[in-house]
Protein backbone atom coordinates (compact mmCIF):
# COMPACT_ATOMS: atom_id res chain seq x y z
CA UNK A 1 0.00 0.00 0.00
CA UNK A 2 1.24 3.51 -0.90
CA UNK A 3 0.10 6.54 1.09
CA UNK A 4 0.56 10.01 -0.37
CA UNK A 5 0.74 13.39 1.27
CA UNK A 6 0.50 14.96 -2.21
CA UNK A 7 -2.93 16.34 -3.07
CA UNK A 8 -2.62 15.60 -6.80
CA UNK A 9 -1.69 12.33 -8.48
CA UNK A 10 -0.54 12.36 -12.09
CA UNK A 11 0.11 8.78 -13.05
CA UNK A 12 1.14 8.37 -16.70
CA UNK A 13 -1.75 8.24 -19.12
CA UNK A 14 0.03 5.79 -21.40
CA UNK A 15 -0.08 2.07 -20.54
CA UNK A 16 2.95 0.83 -18.65
CA UNK A 17 4.78 -2.38 -19.52
CA UNK A 18 3.68 -5.41 -17.54
CA UNK A 19 7.06 -5.64 -15.87
CA UNK A 20 6.63 -2.27 -14.16
CA UNK A 21 3.05 -3.04 -13.20
CA UNK A 22 4.05 -6.31 -11.55
CA UNK A 23 6.70 -4.55 -9.48
CA UNK A 24 4.26 -1.91 -8.29
CA UNK A 25 1.61 -4.47 -7.34
CA UNK A 26 3.81 -5.93 -4.58
CA UNK A 27 2.25 -4.97 -1.21
CA UNK A 28 4.29 -2.28 0.48
CA UNK A 29 3.19 0.10 3.21
CA UNK A 30 5.03 3.37 2.68
CA UNK A 31 4.37 7.09 2.66
CA UNK A 32 5.44 9.16 -0.35
CA UNK A 33 5.98 12.78 0.69
CA UNK A 34 8.06 15.91 0.37
CA UNK A 35 11.37 15.63 2.19
CA UNK A 36 12.08 17.59 5.36
CA UNK A 37 15.27 18.79 7.01
CA UNK A 38 15.16 15.76 9.31
CA UNK A 39 15.55 13.49 6.24
CA UNK A 40 18.86 14.97 5.03
CA UNK A 41 21.11 12.44 6.76
CA UNK A 42 19.11 9.43 5.54
CA UNK A 43 18.96 10.79 1.99
CA UNK A 44 22.74 11.27 2.05
CA UNK A 45 23.26 7.71 3.25
CA UNK A 46 20.96 6.35 0.55
CA UNK A 47 22.53 8.35 -2.29
CA UNK A 48 26.09 7.70 -1.12
CA UNK A 49 25.65 3.93 -1.59
CA UNK A 50 25.14 4.43 -5.32
CA UNK A 51 27.63 7.27 -5.68
CA UNK A 52 30.33 4.98 -4.29
CA UNK A 53 29.60 2.55 -7.14
CA UNK A 54 29.73 5.34 -9.72
CA UNK A 55 26.02 4.96 -10.46
CA UNK A 56 25.11 8.55 -9.55
CA UNK A 57 26.83 11.81 -8.77
CA UNK A 58 27.96 12.27 -5.16
CA UNK A 59 26.16 14.72 -2.89
CA UNK A 60 27.24 16.30 0.39
CA UNK A 61 25.08 16.89 3.45
CA UNK A 62 25.11 20.64 2.80
CA UNK A 63 24.15 20.22 -0.86
CA UNK A 64 21.15 18.08 0.03
CA UNK A 65 20.13 20.37 2.89
CA UNK A 66 20.25 23.43 0.61
CA UNK A 67 17.84 21.75 -1.84
CA UNK A 68 15.71 19.73 0.55
CA UNK A 69 12.52 21.41 -0.73
CA UNK A 70 13.18 19.72 -4.09
CA UNK A 71 13.41 16.16 -2.74
CA UNK A 72 10.64 13.58 -2.55
CA UNK A 73 11.03 10.54 -0.32
CA UNK A 74 9.31 7.28 0.47
CA UNK A 75 9.33 6.39 4.16
CA UNK A 76 8.42 3.04 5.70
CA UNK A 77 6.17 2.53 8.71
CA UNK A 78 9.03 3.32 11.11
CA UNK A 79 9.70 6.63 9.34
CA UNK A 80 12.96 5.50 7.73
CA UNK A 81 13.65 6.88 4.24
CA UNK A 82 13.82 3.94 1.83
CA UNK A 83 13.67 5.78 -1.51
CA UNK A 84 14.27 9.29 -2.80
CA UNK A 85 14.37 11.44 -5.92
CA UNK A 86 15.04 15.11 -6.56
CA UNK A 87 13.97 17.88 -8.90
CA UNK A 88 16.99 19.69 -10.33
CA UNK A 89 15.82 22.93 -11.94
CA UNK A 90 17.73 24.48 -14.86
CA UNK A 91 15.24 27.10 -15.99
CA UNK A 92 11.62 28.11 -15.25
CA UNK A 93 10.45 25.47 -17.73
CA UNK A 94 13.14 22.75 -17.59
CA UNK A 95 14.28 20.41 -14.82
CA UNK A 96 15.99 17.07 -14.32
CA UNK A 97 14.78 14.10 -12.30
CA UNK A 98 17.91 13.25 -10.32
CA UNK A 99 19.17 11.26 -7.32
CA UNK A 100 16.68 8.43 -7.83
CA UNK A 101 17.69 5.85 -5.22
CA UNK A 102 15.99 2.93 -3.51
CA UNK A 103 17.39 1.05 -0.53
CA UNK A 104 18.59 -2.42 -1.63
CA UNK A 105 16.27 -4.05 0.91
CA UNK A 106 13.25 -2.34 -0.67
CA UNK A 107 13.95 -2.77 -4.37
CA UNK A 108 11.37 -4.42 -6.62
CA UNK A 109 8.40 -2.83 -4.82
CA UNK A 110 7.75 0.10 -7.15
CA UNK A 111 9.20 2.71 -4.80
CA UNK A 112 11.46 4.19 -7.48
CA UNK A 113 8.45 4.80 -9.70
CA UNK A 114 6.51 6.41 -6.86
CA UNK A 115 9.18 8.93 -5.90
CA UNK A 116 9.67 9.87 -9.57
CA UNK A 117 5.93 10.44 -9.90
CA UNK A 118 6.19 12.55 -6.76
CA UNK A 119 8.89 14.65 -8.42
CA UNK A 120 6.60 15.08 -11.42
CA UNK A 121 3.88 16.42 -9.13
CA UNK A 122 6.37 18.82 -7.63
CA UNK A 123 7.44 19.94 -11.12
CA UNK A 124 3.83 20.58 -12.13
CA UNK A 125 3.28 22.68 -9.02
CA UNK A 126 6.21 24.86 -10.15
CA UNK A 127 4.89 25.15 -13.74
CA UNK A 128 7.83 23.20 -15.18
CA UNK A 129 6.93 21.96 -18.64
CA UNK A 130 9.74 19.54 -19.47
CA UNK A 131 11.68 16.95 -17.49
CA UNK A 132 14.69 14.89 -18.46
CA UNK A 133 16.51 12.09 -16.70
CA UNK A 134 19.70 10.08 -17.11
CA UNK A 135 19.83 6.34 -16.51
CA UNK A 136 22.05 3.32 -17.15
CA UNK A 137 19.02 1.27 -18.19
CA UNK A 138 16.07 1.81 -20.54
CA UNK A 139 13.11 0.11 -18.89
CA UNK A 140 12.65 2.26 -15.81
CA UNK A 141 11.96 5.65 -17.37
CA UNK A 142 10.32 4.14 -20.46
CA UNK A 143 7.77 2.51 -18.12
CA UNK A 144 6.92 5.99 -16.82
CA UNK A 145 6.17 7.37 -20.31
CA UNK A 146 9.55 9.06 -20.86
CA UNK A 147 10.98 9.04 -24.37
CA UNK A 148 14.60 8.40 -25.40
CA UNK A 149 16.50 11.53 -26.39
CA UNK A 150 20.07 12.81 -26.48
CA UNK A 151 21.87 14.68 -23.74
CA UNK A 152 23.16 17.15 -26.34
CA UNK A 153 19.65 18.60 -26.19
CA UNK A 154 20.52 19.93 -22.73
CA UNK A 155 23.63 22.12 -22.85
CA UNK A 156 22.96 23.13 -19.24
CA UNK A 157 23.59 19.54 -18.13
CA UNK A 158 26.66 19.20 -20.34
CA UNK A 159 28.11 22.38 -18.82
CA UNK A 160 27.58 20.96 -15.33
CA UNK A 161 29.25 17.70 -16.36
CA UNK A 162 32.24 19.64 -17.71
CA UNK A 163 32.56 21.53 -14.44
CA UNK A 164 32.42 18.33 -12.39
CA UNK A 165 34.92 16.58 -14.65
CA UNK A 166 37.38 19.45 -14.23
CA UNK A 167 37.07 19.07 -10.46
CA UNK A 168 37.99 15.38 -10.67
CA UNK A 169 34.54 13.74 -10.59
CA UNK A 170 34.28 10.74 -12.92
CA UNK A 171 31.27 11.03 -15.22
CA UNK A 172 29.68 7.73 -16.22
CA UNK A 173 27.88 7.90 -19.62
CA UNK A 174 24.14 7.32 -19.27
CA UNK A 175 21.12 7.20 -21.56
CA UNK A 176 18.91 10.28 -21.64
CA UNK A 177 15.12 10.35 -21.43
CA UNK A 178 12.62 13.19 -21.73
CA UNK A 179 9.00 13.87 -20.78
CA UNK A 180 6.74 16.80 -21.65
CA UNK A 181 4.48 17.80 -18.79
CA UNK A 182 2.84 20.77 -20.50
CA UNK A 183 0.37 23.12 -18.88
CA UNK A 184 -2.86 21.26 -19.63
CA UNK A 185 -3.05 19.40 -16.33
CA UNK A 186 -5.71 20.32 -13.77
CA UNK A 187 -6.35 18.79 -10.38
CA UNK A 188 -9.43 16.54 -10.13
CA UNK A 189 -12.38 17.99 -8.25
CA UNK A 190 -12.95 16.57 -4.79
CA UNK A 191 -15.96 14.25 -4.55
CA UNK A 192 -17.35 16.01 -1.47
CA UNK A 193 -17.30 19.31 -3.32
CA UNK A 194 -19.06 17.79 -6.34
CA UNK A 195 -21.82 16.35 -4.14
CA UNK A 196 -22.25 19.67 -2.35
CA UNK A 197 -22.59 21.55 -5.66
CA UNK A 198 -25.11 18.99 -6.92
CA UNK A 199 -27.25 19.44 -3.80
CA UNK A 200 -27.19 23.22 -4.22
CA UNK A 201 -28.39 22.90 -7.84
CA UNK A 202 -31.16 20.53 -6.77
CA UNK A 203 -32.33 22.89 -4.05
CA UNK A 204 -32.29 25.81 -6.48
Amino acid sequence: MFRYTFSVHNFPATPQPSRASSRESVPCSTTVRRATRADVGQILELVSQYAAEGLMLPRTFDQIAARIDSYVVSADESGSVVACAALEEYSPSLAEVSSVAVAPSHQGKGLGSQVVLGVERLARSRDIEELFALSLTDNFFLSLAYKPTTISRYPEKLARYDSLARSGVEIVPKRCFQKELGRGFSAPQLVAKSVSNARKKKLA
